[in-house]
């Protein structure tokens, strides 16, 4: 059951996860100034006020359009529950909303992970470890467990849970806060890219990837620069892309593909001194 809170009661804790993106604070206040508040935010009461839990960009855009209460959901606790318990419910929550951009997502699962591990201690050393006799659990099992059940919270499918959570491992510290509010955070295949990179790499890239705003450095291109490597022209990305396809089709496919251009692989193979005649 909610009710309609004091704006000026309700403080933001620090460290929540995901940063206030002001103009879409801004439009949201406006809306709910215009044609009211769609759904409550998440609060827990704290001495004299109340603790924000989940609904950063609602409580923002009350504030920006200046409302003097917020409908609100006012959380009790129950007992042994823990701050971790109520982090799970604003990632979840969050999550739920389905407008998080690629990095968010990704810090999202990141944190879900960090929780349940919280929760459950022995998933992040592997659990028991046993002997070759008597068994025991491995990492791998407690990684599966941990995605199963974020998989299952989520609706994301294991292999998105578990690709989010390792590209947010790979990307240092300094990267996520430079790419926050970019294009970058948008695109998760740039995202896994870069975290395959070493972190001093990520910031020599990155550093060429911003040197220009309005005509950023693609990230491909800029990584070659960074490695001391040509950048390569369309004509060279074009043919590694093909090698590359090359390399996934059947035989079947593959020699369908060389009868197009027999005449042409003919006429080179002769050239070349491949076959006689």
């Amino acid at each position: 059951m909610s009710e309609f809170l004091p704006v000026s009661k309700i403080s933001v804790p620090d460290g929540r996860l995901r940063q206030v993106d002001e103009d879409w604070a801004a439009f949201i206040g406006a809306s709910m100034k215009e044609v009211g508040q769609k759904a409550p935010i998440d609060v827990v009461a704290e001495g004299d006020g109340f603790t924000l839990v989940a609904g950063g960009h609602r409580l923002r855009g009350a504030q920006l359009a200046k409302m003097k209460t917020i409908e609100a959901r006012v959380l009790v606790p129950e007992a042994g529950q823990t701050a971790d318990d109520l982090r799970l419910h604003e990632v979840l929550e969050n999550l739920a909303r389905k407008d998080f951009n690629a990095l968010e997502r990704c810090e999202a699962l990141f944190e879900l992970k960090r929780i349940h591990e919280a929760k459950f201690p022995d998933a992040k050393h592997g659990g028991k470890r046993g002997n070759q006799h008597t068994g025991g659990e491995k990492r791998q099992v407690a990684i599966f467990a941990f995605c199963q059940s974020a998989s299952e919270s989520t609706g994301l499918s294991r292999r998105s849970v578990e690709l989010a959570v390792q590209i947010f491992e790979g990307l240092s510290p300094a990267t996520r806060e430079r790419i926050k509010g970019t294009a970058m955070a948008e695109k998760q295949a740039d995202l896994k890219a870069l975290a395959g990179m070493e972190a001093e790499l990520q910031g020599k890239v990155l550093d060429l990837v911003f040197a220009y705003p309005d005509q950023p450095m693609a990230l491909g291109d800029a990584e070659r620069k960074a490695r001391g490597l040509p950048v390569l022209n369309d004509a060279d990305k074009i043919l590694r892309a093909t090698q590359g396809g090359l390399t996934r089709l059947s035989k079947t496919t593959r020699q369908i593909l060389f009868s197009t251009y027999k005449d042409e692989i003919m006429e080179m193979a002769k050239r070349e001194g491949w076959i006689d005649g």
